[in-house]
């Protein structure tokens, strides 16, 4: 019993040292507003990061904005925030009905007559046992990958990672040291904004990290981007 009143008594005179780092946040693309929300010691964050600018840095997209973050305390926030891009994810299932379209694939991605329908159900001629059918082989690219309906030109950008420039926790009323966090910006748009920039965003994507990049065509994006970011 003494031992363990000793040892009670070193935990609470150990000293708190630095704040806890918050590494990542997670955001929606709401528009043209990254919003989410995080956790610290307990209380609820909402935060908003909202583009105005984007540029390229070191063949990297780099998007300029301010950050917001609001609580029971009130709201803060601080303009100038760079979000530099670091990684993406692409996105899963059907892709973008604009992108479909951009490719003349929206009819037959999406619907089938009602004998397609029976043939694809149907099993080959010759079975071995009920219910057992022989699968196609899947079609290969010319890097021997698989195709499938989300890449290719049917491609499209889910996440996007960014870094964002270093915070002051403090100023911004949050008890972390906030000066090396990650966005993880997903998109997966409910307006026509939100869907015109995550086609535009996997553009410019493409255009810089395929294994042909094209810095020309990149930079047409990004003057897209931008307009969009002024309206």
């Amino acid at each position: 019993m003494l031992m363990e009143g000793k040892n009670r008594t070193l935990q609470i005179a150990r000293p708190t040292g630095a704040p806890s780092k918050l590494h990542t946040i997670h955001g929606l693309l709401r528009g043209r507003i990254f919003d989410g929300q995080f956790e610290a010691r307990g209380k609820i964050y909402r935060f908003s990061f909202v583009p105005t600018t984007a540029s390229l840095a070191e063949h990297r997209l780099v998007l300029s904005g301010r950050l917001t973050v609001s609580s029971q305390h009130g709201l803060r926030f601080v303009d100038g925030v760079l979000a530099r891009l670091v990684a993406t994810q692409g996105g899963v299932g059907a892709s973008p009905v604009r992108r479909q379209l951009l490719t003349g694939t929206a009819q037959t991605a999406q619907t089938s007559t009602s004998e397609q329908k029976m043939e694809q159900e149907k099993g080959p001629e010759t079975e071995l046992q009920p219910g057992l059918h022989a699968f196609e082989s899947p079609k290969l690219d010319e890097l021997g990958r698989p195709t499938v309906e989300s890449t290719g030109p049917l491609g499209f950008v889910g996440v996007l990672y960014f870094l964002l420039s270093p915070l002051d926790g403090q100023a911004l009323g949050v008890p972390l040291d906030m000066s090396q966090v990650q966005l993880g910006g997903r998109l997966a748009p409910t307006d026509d904004l939100g869907r015109d920039l995550q086609i535009l965003f996997s553009d410019l994507v493409a255009a810089l990290y395929s294994d042909r990049p094209d810095e020309r065509v990149a930079n047409e994006y990004l003057e897209e981007l931008n307009r969009f970011f002024r309206s």
